[in-house]
């Protein structure tokens, strides 16, 4: 107890600062998340095979978007610095050799994913579940285009520290969603029933209108409309580099764990259809909380990226460490829900028995891996304020890949562990990304006069 209450007292005023960034960050991921949590609601009421079509349909989009959202992530530390070292004019160039590349990785998704979706009925799916997956997938590949431009201006508004613009965009698209998601699905209110493809033609309109929502809150704030207003943009190979060389490394550090519990639908779906529907319950639950913690990655990113440009080496460490700690207890909670109700919260998604069983199970697990989660998140998040990616890529790809699936694959295969030895899998991936991660960012923001600015 003592120990706490001298972590709270040395990291107050951090942890308020965090909390303040955070907070706004914090609302549009869960928001963000909450229009899949709420498609698994609705479609779970159309029975298992739509519920398990919907994790395969995601377990494949969610890579691409996931590797999206990573690139458009090199935007905020280099917008954190040059706002900390008080060089305004390079944030509209930024933003906008940002905006080209996502458009052009939105573009590149949509042709891989019509590549992909031909093949979707190799991989010893439920023929049903895969037929069910098609028409979703297909729509949200297309979405891909408002979403990676939405990722243009959130990552410009959440560098410049407007984070409670993104806020509310993405909490307008969520109302939208749940509306569109009444209609579409079942067929309300006139519209046609269009099942499984209606939950992914509901998040596409959702995208454009946070996209819509998002433009015209930033377009009103002279403030931050002021940086855009560039008279002739000329397009640099160097500054097109800064943000690759930044936003490449991140996206393969999102992918390669993400890849990870994608791999771990696909092979929960080889196991049965059943499990995968299951794996989709406590998936969405781990989900919550990972951009709950993902919020405050960002306010590291952020703050530590301010102290950067501030060339402030104990406010560096100080921003990293006090999101560290924060985020720890705040898992520590999450961790003791998923324990205590594990039984009921997947009721909330289905009435199948044998498929509440199991999602009740792999919530102990995904009780035990909350804290390490939370703590890679943040530690990358703090390592990408310091421009510090190509390790904690290193590091990510080893612990998920070399170590995380491959414990997940013989352990349900040829251990017969079962769905929850997929899941300790993840637990091992997650807790040696957070150990490693941790280790990198204290050794890179110890005080010294060798710290590279």
């Amino acid at each position: 107890m003592t120990s706490i209450a001298g972590l709270y007292s040395e990291y107050r005023d951090d942890f308020r600062k965090n909390i303040k960034l955070a907070t706004p960050i914090m609302t549009g991921q869960l928001g963000q998340v909450i229009v899949n949590v709420v498609d698994s609601l609705m479609v779970g009421r159309l029975g298992a095979a739509s519920l398990a079509s919907v994790s395969l349909a995601v377990s494949i989009c969610i890579i691409f978007i996931i590797v999206g959202t990573g690139i458009s992530f090199a935007l905020p530390p280099l917008l954190a610095k040059a706002h900390g070292a008080g060089q305004h004019k390079r944030v509209g160039i930024y933003f906008y050799h940002s905006t080209i590349i996502n458009i052009v990785y939105a573009i590149f998704s949509i042709i891989s994913i019509e590549v992909i979706v031909p093949l979707l009925g190799h991989l010893g799916h439920n023929p049903e579940v895969v037929q069910l997956a098609i028409p979703y997938i297909r729509i949200t590949a297309y979405a891909m285009i408002p979403l990676m431009l939405f990722q243009s201006f959130r990552c410009f508004a959440d560098g410049l520290s407007w984070t409670l613009l993104p806020m509310i965009a993405i909490i307008t698209g969520n109302v939208a969603n749940v509306i569109l998601n009444y209609m579409f699905i079942f067929g309300n209110w006139g519209a046609p029933m269009m099942g499984v493809k209606g939950a992914a033609m509901s998040t596409m309109i959702a995208r454009i209108l946070m996209l819509v929502v998002l433009f015209g809150l930033i377009y009103k704030r002279e403030a931050l409309w002021n940086h855009l207003k560039i008279k002739s943009l000329k397009l640099k190979k160097r500054v097109f580099n800064n943000l690759l060389e930044i936003g490449i490394p991140t996206s393969l550090q999102m992918f390669f764990e993400v890849s990870g519990f994608a791999g771990a639908a696909l092979l929960m779906g080889i196991l049965s259809r059943d499990a995968q529907a299951a794996h989709q319950i406590a998936i969405n639950m781990s989900a919550v909380t990972f951009l709950i913690c993902s919020g405050l990655g960002m306010a590291a990113t952020v703050r530590v990226g301010n102290r950067l440009g501030e060339k402030n080496a104990i406010g560096i460490r100080r921003a990293g460490l006090s999101s560290i700690v924060q985020v720890v207890i705040i898992m520590l909670v999450f961790s003791l829900i998923m324990i205590i109700f594990r039984a009921v919260l997947p009721t909330f998604y289905i009435d199948d028995v044998n498929v509440i069983n199991i999602a009740s199970t792999l919530l102990i697990a995904a009780a035990i891996f909350q804290i390490p989660d939370g703590i890679q998140v943040v530690a990358l998040g703090a390592l990408r304020g310091l421009q510090d990616v190509k390790a904690p890529t290193f590091i990510t790809f080893v612990a998920y890949w070399v170590f995380g699936l491959p414990f997940s694959y013989f352990s349900a295969f040829y251990f017969d562990i079962g769905p929850i030895g997929i899941w300790l899998g993840l637990v091992v991936g997650l807790t040696i990304s957070s150990t490693l991660l941790t280790l990198r960012f204290w050794k890179k923001s110890k005080v010294s006069p060798t710290l590279d600015f």
